[in-house]
């Protein structure tokens, strides 16, 4: 027999009898139901249910208003509920509780439509709502940038205006099932999906087994469960999906009650469906576990029955933070086509690592291409957001994951120029300033630790655009480009701590423009890629500290233009973009060797015209 609990226990005692030993509560994981009708027709109430225990739920709180029908979702520390019905009709307003500290809701941002029977999912940056009803179904998708309070954005759209969908996700993909569609009322088994960190529209994924909506949807890291809802009739049938490849859905089991208008939410292990309507309103809890097949077993009770809530969990895969980040050398790569506001990171010295960091202030691609960052912040300058250039330098903290903030603007807007910098200094040089294609010579600085706008630096020895860029900690090297004749194999150099105009430095092997994308060590640049006559995959370097002509270094895997590249002094990191401005595939290069580029991994979408930033870059002492 186990020791008593009242008793002391040594450490053997514990290890020995571990299995008996109570859990406590306020260690484990936290899934929040909120909103709903039952014994009010347009609840407030949060309740908390422990994750890792069977049990009746608790009293967290109250969201800003009473509502049914809501997009909820979150991260590892924050819940999200978006929209839904209240008493004086649907709203668009966004709320937040942190999981951590109970107390009532308070203000995120607000959506974009005044939406009921919205369906919401989420990773650990963006949380996304679709579809919905405003004067009629919608198939808007809308998403906000967790880590940062604000109003939604436009994502993309839906297949079809559709609502009551079930949603759920990976860290890279939402899934969206079911619903109504708009042109006959008809209940669908449409399976769609898009990556959350490329805005668009959504794909096909697979089928359901039967029309159905009302139904909700939970996840571990791999596999997707919708239960419930209504089809001909209100059932107790569970699906399952892999999330990561596409398909039809498969029968996993049956909840402890046929029932719609549910919600539901997981942790790594154990999925939970809670409330909805069995022909009223229950406060039912049931549990599975997802990576197996069977039916639900119960699992407690809600503090009040009610239908039309919305979970959020602390512990759902899909919002966990990374558990290499942030990563001693991180690179990020922001923006790009078609005007998307992404940022991702990279761990730079382990292959394959990365996830969704946040999002510019405005989604843009031919951003100023280079790495202007100090060790704690990167900056990112210009580019277009499809109506106009943009004059406008954000910034954001390597240690945070969370949107942008406005850092100042440069002297003029600027596309297809070029960055670098030191550890205290940015650099931003030539581009296109004037937004009619000419070339221009102008060179901007700002000082990367304290926001403000850009000061003059001096002049390019030509007016060049849609060239490449990188640095020492002395210098700052530009190369290739477009100038009024042509191309341009001229590289040519600045010293980063005073102001002043371009010095020739030597030639590139070739001329190209597009961009010569650059990384370095604190001795050696390697500039990659570019257009020449065509696409090219030609990497040259030359010693940052002397001055003369490049030398050949080797090819990459992929033979395109408008890369961007980032490194750590010793990796150099670039997007190997392909000719037709597509593709995924990062490569990678060790800069003080010579050598063909192997394969880093995939990035989470394709960075084409983007910008980028290090906090560990050849410039940073």
């Amino acid at each position: 027999m186990a020791p008593s609990y009242s008793g002391v226990w040594n450490i053997s005692t514990q290890y020995q009898y571990r299995t008996g030993w109570p859990f406590d509560a306020n260690l484990g994981t936290r899934m929040l139901f909120g909103g709903g009708a039952g014994t009010s027709n347009f609840s407030d109430i949060i309740d908390l249910k422990i994750t890792e225990t069977s049990g009746n739920a608790t009293d967290f709180g109250n969201l800003s208003v009473g509502r049914i029908l809501m997009s909820s979702y979150g991260s590892d520390t924050k819940a999200i509920w978006a929209g839904g019905e209240a008493s004086g009709g649907r709203g668009n307003v966004i709320d937040t509780v942190t999981y951590s500290s109970a107390g009532n809701a308070t203000d995120f941002g607000d959506l974009n439509n005044n939406l009921s029977m919205v369906t919401g999912t989420s990773n650990n940056v963006r949380g996304l709502s679709a579809g919905g009803y405003v004067s009629d179904k919608i198939d808007v998708i809308d998403y906000i940038t967790i880590p940062t309070a604000g109003n939604a954005i436009d994502f993309g759209n839906l297949t079809a205006a559709k609502l009551d969908m079930a949603g759920l996700a990976s860290t890279t993909r939402a899934v969206f099932s079911g619903g109504q569609i708009i042109s006959s009322n008809a209940k669908q088994n449409v399976i769609e999906y898009v990556t959350i960190a490329s805005t668009g529209n959504g794909t096909d994924f697979g089928d359901l087994a039967a029309t159905i909506d009302e139904s909700a949807g939970c996840a571990s890291s791999t596999r997707g469960l919708f239960g419930g809802g209504s089809e001909s009739d209100i059932v107790n049938r569970i699906q399952y999906i892999t999330i990561a490849s596409t398909g039809n859905s498969t029968d996993f089991g049956d909840l402890t009650a046929a029932r719609r208008k549910l919600s539901a939410g997981a942790n790594s292990t154990t999925g939970i469906f809670g409330g909805g309507n069995t022909g009223s309103a229950t406060n039912t809890m049931d549990s599975v576990t997802i990576a197996t097949t069977g039916n639900a077993t119960d699992f407690g009770d809600l503090t009040d029955a009610r239908d039309g809530l919305g979970a959020c969990s602390s512990s759902e895969a899909a919002v966990q933070n990374e558990s290499y980040f942030p990563p001693a050398a991180m690179g990020l790569y922001a923006g790009g086509h078609p005007y998307q506001t992404a940022i991702v990171y990279l761990n730079i010295a382990t292959d394959g690592e990365l996830g969704l960091f946040g999002d510019l202030t405005v989604g843009r691609s031919s951003n100023v291409n280079g790495t202007m960052s100090s060790t704690t912040r990167g900056l990112f300058a210009g580019g277009n957001d499809g109506s106009s250039h943009l004059n406008v330098i954000d910034f954001v903290s390597f240690s945070t994951k969370g949107k942008a903030t406005d850092f100042g603007n440069l002297t003029t807007t600027n596309i297809d120029g070029a960055c670098f910098s030191s550890s205290t200094r940015g650099v931003v040089a030539g581009g296109d300033r004037v937004g009619d294609g000419s070339s221009s010579d102008i060179v901007d600085y700002v000082t990367i630790a304290s926001a403000g706008n850009a000061t003059d630096f001096g002049d390019m020895t030509t007016a060049t655009q849609q060239l490449g860029s990188t640095s020492n900690t002395t210098r700052g090297l530009v190369a290739g480009g477009a100038t009024a004749g042509g191309l341009t194999n001229t590289i040519e150099y600045f010293t980063i701590a005073s102001t002043g105009d371009a010095t020739d430095f030597g030639d590139l092997t070739e001329a190209r423009r597009v961009t010569p994308a650059g990384v370095s060590s604190s001795t050696r640049a390697v500039f990659a890629a570019g257009l020449a006559s065509s696409a090219s995959n030609v990497m040259d370097y030359v010693t940052i500290g002397s001055t003369g002509n490049a030398t050949d270094f080797g090819d990459l895997t992929v033979v395109g233009y408008y890369h961007a590249a980032l490194s750590d002094k010793t990796t150099g990191l670039y997007t190997a973009i392909g000719t037709g401005g597509t593709g995924i595939a990062i490569d990678k290069i060790t800069i003080a060797s010579t050598g063909n580029a192997t394969d880093w991994g995939d990035n989470l979408h394709s960075h084409y015209a983007a910008a980028s930033a290090s906090n560990a870059h050849g410039g940073i002492a």
